[in-house]
C-alpha cells in the first residue's frame, strides 16, 4: 500500500481500514489513518433548510468559484501507545494543513445561499454547518475511545475550504487534530472531484480502501 507520513503537533487522521497498528514506539501519540475521498464544489439538501433571517434552502455553493468541499474518511484509530489511556475524538476539531495555513470549522460569509448573491451570515452559519453534516457526516460527532486499536471506523465528515489552494493538484490533503499528540497516515488515493454532493450528485464514498 501506498503511505506516506504526515505530522501534526495536535492532530491527525486515518489510513486505509485494513492497516494493522502502526509500530512506530511513539508512546504517547495518537495515530489516526484517513482516506480523502473526495473534493465537492456543491452541497445539496435531501430537506429544504430553514434560516433564521431567509427563507429555506437547497443547496450551497462557495462565495469564491475555487473553493471546495474536501471529505474525508476516518478509516481506523490506533490508542495503543503504552502512555494513552484514551483519546477524544470530536468532528470539529479536524483541520486540513495546507501551505501553511488551516482549515477547519465553517465561517460566516464565505458561502452562497443557493444560486443567489446572499451569504451565511454569523446568524445561521450554525444551521448551515450542521445541515452540511447531516447530508456527508457518517458517524458520530465525537467519541471517547478507551485504550485499543480501532479498524473499520469508516467516519466521514468534510472541511470547507473557502478558496483555491495553490498549486494544490488534487492530491490527498493533509488532516490535523486540535488537541493532543498525533501523527497522521494517509493511504494516499486521490480524491475523486465530485461537482455535487448530495441528492442530486455523485455518490461520494463512505468506506476506505485497503
Amino acid at each position: 500500500m501506498r503511505k506516506h507520513v504526515k505530522y501534526a503537533l495536535a492532530a491527525g487522521l486515518l489510513t486505509a481500514s485494513g492497516c494493522s497498528s502502526v509500530d512506530t514506539g511513539l508512546r504517547d501519540t495518537v495515530v489516526l489513518h484517513y482516506q480523502h475521498v473526495a473534493n465537492a464544489h456543491r452541497i445539496d439538501f435531501t430537506n429544504p433548510v430553514a434560516l433564521p433571517n431567509h427563507d429555506v434552502i437547497n443547496a450551497v455553493l462557495p462565495l469564491d468559484s475555487h473553493g471546495f468541499w474536501a471529505i474525508f474518511v476516518l478509516c481506523g484509530l490506533d490508542v495503543t501507545g503504552a502512555d494513552i489511556p484514551s483519546f477524544y475524538y470530536d468532528v470539529d476539531r479536524m483541520r486540513v494543513q495546507y501551505g501553511g495555513r488551516s482549515y477547519g470549522p465553517l465561517r460566516p460569509y464565505t458561502l452562497r445561499l443557493d444560486d443567489t448573491a446572499d451569504v451565511n451570515s454569523r446568524f445561521d452559519t450554525r444551521t448551515v454547518a450542521d445541515a452540511i453534516a447531516a447530508e456527508i457526516q457518517r458517524g458520530p460527532s465525537s467519541q471517547f475511545f478507551r485504550h485499543g486499536y480501532y479498524a473499520h471506523l469508516d467516519y466521514r465528515f468534510a472541511i470547507y475550504v473557502p478558496r483555491a489552494l495553490p498549486d494544490y493538484a488534487g492530491t490527498s490533503l493533509n488532516l490535523s487534530y486540535e488537541g493532543g499528540r498525533t501523527l497522521a497516515l494517509s493511504n494516499d488515493y486521490p480524491p475523486a472531484d465530485v461537482a455535487s454532493a448530495g441528492p442530486r450528485g455523485s455518490g461520494v464514498a463512505a468506506h476506505c480502501l485497503p
